[in-house]
């Protein structure tokens, strides 16, 4: 019986120095491991969060943008057509002084033509009557 006494207390001896400390370090080392896993877990939590908020973000840019490009479009088209109207405004004043020149010139011209036909007739008849005293 003393035998197995000692042999109990050897044991005993092993389980105190040698199992307890490493069953209490793999305890340790488990705990260290889940309040990792937990930081890790809250971390991912954290990123998807911050991913879905990136994501709203990145979606109210787009609106933004898509409305911005909208307006600019559509004054872009507003300036465009001010420039046409001024263009034709521009163009049509320049022809109709383009005509009007044109259109003394040939008055000018008539009248030009009337004169020296009166003088030509004029001269025919003065020469007639000159002829006709001498």
């Amino acid at each position: 019986m003393e035998a197995e006494k000692e042999m109990l207390q050897k044991h005993e001896e092993v389980i105190h120095n040698n199992i307890l400390p490493r069953i209490q370090k793999i305890e340790d080392v488990q705990a260290a491991f889940g309040t990792e896993v937990a930081n890790i877990k809250n971390d991912l939590v954290k990123v998807q969060s911050g991913q879905i908020s990136l994501e709203k973000g990145q979606m109210e840019l787009e609106k933004t943008l898509i409305n911005e490009g909208k307006a600019n479009r559509k004054i872009m088209n507003e300036n465009k057509e001010m420039t046409n109207k001024l263009l034709d405004h521009v163009l049509g004043k320049d022809e109709r002084e383009s005509e009007a020149k044109i259109e003394g010139r040939k008055q000018k011209w008539e009248l030009a033509g009337k004169v020296l036909v009166g003088l030509v007739s004029g001269g025919s008849i003065l020469a007639l009557i000159i002829q006709a005293f001498v």
